[in-house]
């Protein structure tokens, strides 16, 4: 039966507020459905600390592997190039075009930053949990990034023209002479190459997209082989018939995810694996999802030539080094970008479901095809895969990625469909009315989640295992008071960044934000897109110390791409600590008192002349990721002392 809109979203008048908090205003706002009812018990929070020690590459490196993640072949540029100019119509008709041609493309891997997000995993939610918010690689990352269709048959479906079934047989006999003519008696990748690539037979083409499909899509072996699974997923794109493979590509990264997750946690807790994890899915696409939604991780991007594929813009590029990706990704919720894919990128076009207005469109079988794509993006529903594989898609915990609202997440009720019936499912035609939004608009999130959320973190903060940014500048087991650090001076919050040991005299925090957090949320209003909205009602020096954050986090961002990799920021240091001290005295009436605002500013102004070098060292990140590091081992020693878990 058909759908409506009414099943995917719904519209009503809600008090909404930024994520980061500000002002409130009743609107009509847009939700993905399933929310939850309003009088409704409130859903289980997802985990927010994540149990998962810090660990250095040598602990994990014999053990994970990432066979998912290939470099291209030597010779694989030139198949594609070879046989560009003839099946190019067919691959866009196909909707593999991007895709194709995105497999030219490398991403070294940075095993600390995917390692790291990857402990963010919550298996139960298919997201990432940080102490700001959910968000998770959708059906939209993979479409943009890997250029994968979600619309088409599905990679499951049979063959059933008598033609296309001997095309196939032929495949799978030139697979066995393949296996038997290798010294590994196995249908090798590189031996397919040779024996198909130039001859022009007339299963080139088919032989083409079979490697393609088995080496950087729907691998399920490490080996490097050819896969039979592959043969009518290939066979059928070759006459341009489009398959869906974006829901099966995200099915094997969640997956892997998951699997990631699992071993990291055995690791950290036992220190070892007693099985080798092999990782088959393209787990590149989870990086580079990283490196385009948190300005502050991500290496300089590359310009694109017209008509290259959006990765192209992280081709061969090394991720700039950081000291603790942990608390970088806990405090990046005032710069995290909810839809980067909206932002204007020189020589790569909007997608059609990207629009200047907002707009309500009639959905049908005729429907133009971005409208359908942008349909399934938003649809909570179970992701087919290969060799089994079916994963729970989510997106209604995610509304803001899509430039929806965001609302308390429903819960979906578990069942054990077939992979036939969740394909049945995940394809079922869309009618009715959609809406889409305009690509310029900041989402916001009910009063009823901030609260939800908020409860989550200091419950969290106040339990047993404290997330990093919410304990990073607890130094010591003592409980203090709760308020101390509410009635630091932004003098003394710069002390602690610049000199350490100014923090001896100050007793520990329970369970408040740390000084990068609470910069952070300090500067959320003038985060991208949501200055105007944060500041309504404002006056002048707001918007002064929002500016000025804007630039200091711009500062920081070019420093991330030294080589060095450390929190450095070069050449305009002056600029900046005289940036700080006019922002402060001219926000003294404000910031706590004429008087407490005027020493701040002396404080500052102190520290700026006592920096005679051309380079101010922030050691914000490496202070705290020793300070977590001792509090895990005072956690563990108190462990064994009382005979308690904390």
């Amino acid at each position: 039966m058909a759908e409506s809109h009414h099943s995917i979203m719904e519209e009503r008048k809600e008090f909404m507020l930024p994520p980061s908090g500000g002002d409130t205003t009743r609107r009509m706002a847009h939700f993905i459905r399933p929310a939850v009812a309003s009088g409704s018990v409130l859903p289980s929070p997802p985990p927010l600390s994540s149990p998962i020690a810090a660990l250095e590459s040598h602990e994990w490196a014999t053990k994970i592997s990432f066979h998912g993640w290939r470099c291209k072949e030597k010779q694989w540029k030139k198949w594609v190039e070879s046989l560009h100019s003839s099946y190019q119509s067919v691959w866009r008709t196909a909707g593999i075009y991007e895709a194709i041609m995105g497999s030219n493309y490398q991403i070294p891997r940075n095993d600390d930053l995917v390692n790291g997000v990857a402990a963010k995993w919550c298996p139960e939610t298919n997201t990432f949990v940080f102490p700001w918010g959910e968000a998770t690689i959708t059906l939209e990352d993979v479409t943009i990034l890997g250029g994968f269709s979600p619309l088409g048959e599905s990679v499951s479906a049979a063959l059933e023209q008598k033609e296309l079934v001997e095309i196939k047989e032929n495949l799978i006999q030139e697979r066995l002479i393949v296996s038997r003519s290798s010294t590994a008696q196995k249908a090798c990748q590189s031996v397919w190459m040779a024996r198909f690539m130039g001859t022009g037979s007339r299963l080139e083409h088919e032989s083409f997209l079979s490697l393609w499909l088995s080496r950087f899509v729907l691998p399920i072996k490490a080996n490097s082989t050819i896969e039979k699974h592959v043969f009518s997923i290939a066979i059928r794109l070759a006459r341009g018939i489009q398959v869906a493979l974006a829901p099966a590509v995200l099915a094997s990264i969640y997956r892997d995810l998951r699997i990631l997750n699992e071993a990291l946690v055995t690791l950290s807790n036992k220190g070892n694996c007693e099985k080798k994890v092999s990782l088959l899915a393209p787990l590149q696409f989870v990086q580079v999802w990283v490196w385009e939604r948190f300005p502050a991780l991500r290496p300089s991007p590359k310009p694109i030539e017209f008509g290259e594929p959006r990765v192209a813009r992280w081709h061969k590029i090394r991720g700039c080094r950081v000291e603790n990706v942990e608390l970088a990704l806990d405090t990046a919720g005032a710069s995290f970008q909810w839809r980067p894919y909206v932002r204007a990128v020189d020589n790569w076009g909007f997608h059609g479901f990207y629009r200047e207005r907002e707009e309500w469109v009639l959905m049908g079988s005729n429907s133009d095809m971005d409208l359908l794509a942008f349909a399934r993006f938003l649809r909570v529903c179970k992701l087919v895969g290969v060799d089994g594989c079916m994963e729970w898609y989510f997106p209604h915990r995610v509304a803001m990625q899509f430039g929806m609202d965001q609302d308390l997440p429903g819960c979906v009720p578990e069942c054990d469909d077939s992979p036939a019936i969740a394909w049945r499912s995940y394809s079922k035609p869309i009618n009715g009315i959609l809406y889409i939004p305009s690509r310029l608009f900041d989402s916001d999130v009910t009063t009823r989640y901030f609260n939800w959320w908020q409860s989550l973190v200091k419950k969290e903060a106040n339990g047993a295992h404290n997330p990093s940014c919410l304990s990073a500048l607890q130094t010591s087991s003592k409980q203090g008071d709760s308020n101390d650090e509410d009635k630091m001076t932004v003098g003394e919050m710069w002390r602690s960044v610049i000199n350490p040991e100014s923090l001896r005299d100050k007793p520990a925090s329970d369970g408040k934000p740390s000084l990068g957090c609470q910069l952070q949320s300090s500067s959320s209003s003038a985060a991208e897109g949501r200055s105007d909205k944060a500041m309504e009602g404002g006056d002048g020096s707001n918007r002064e110390s929002s500016a000025l954050m804007r630039r200091s986090e711009g500062d920081m961002e070019d420093a991330n791409r030294s080589h060095s990799g450390t929190a450095t920021m070069k050449g305009a240091s002056g600029e900046i600590m005289e940036r700080a001290y006019q922002s402060s005295a001219g926000t003294a009436a404000t910031v706590g008192g004429s008087e407490r605002g005027m020493k701040d500013s002396t404080v500052i102004k102190e520290m700026s002349e006592k920096i005679t070098s051309d380079t101010i060292e922030i050691p914000g990140l490496e202070l705290e990721a020793r300070i977590c590091k001792l509090e895990r081992m005072v956690a563990r020693l108190k462990a064994a002392r009382f005979d308690y878990r904390f």
